[in-house]
């Protein structure tokens, strides 16, 4: 799943299956059925970037790692884990 920043991914993977949503061409509108593949699409993405969003807020992301790097991999397994178990709980 992809938004409009990952338009040439298609050209460089053309094997996976991308789900882009669709724009409109200059001078037309979109018909009901691509306005409703775009907005299911919209909804997916919404929940992707909600728990990207969470990671980030553990600051493992974003920051420089001041750790061992092969501790690397344990650390952000554990908040892969507390963004998982937080998501299932809907806390």
């Amino acid at each position: 799943m992809y938004d409009l920043g990952f338009l040439g991914v298609e050209k460089d993977y053309p094997e996976q299956r991308s789900s882009l949503p669709i724009k409109k061409e200059k001078g037309c509108e979109l018909t009901v059925p691509q306005k409703e593949y775009n907005r299911n699409h919209s909804a997916k993405r919404i929940v992707i970037e909600h728990a990207i969003c969470r990671i980030k807020k553990y600051r493992i992301m974003n920051d420089v790692f001041r750790n061992r790097l092969r501790k690397y991999d344990k650390i952000s397994d554990i908040v892969s884990g507390l963004v998982n178990c937080r998501i299932m709980n809907n806390c």
